[in-house]
């Protein structure tokens, strides 16, 4: 239950800094699209490697 509980927060955070970069990419702001998509990136990878392993029993 906690696995979900941090995919589901991960997956929310990383959605919203990738729907803010792509918004500014369209728009023309290239600086404020990295600015937003690099962080969302670095989050899931924290996130990802903190999650609790799955039981092997």
């Amino acid at each position: 239950m906690v696995r979900l509980a941090m995919f589901i927060a991960a997956l929310a955070l990383v959605l919203t800094g990738v729907s803010a970069s792509a918004y500014a990419f369209t728009h023309g702001h290239v600086e404020a699209g990295i600015a937003f998509l690099w962080p969302a990136l670095a989050l899931a990878l924290i996130l990802g490697m903190a999650a609790p392993k799955r039981n092997q029993t």
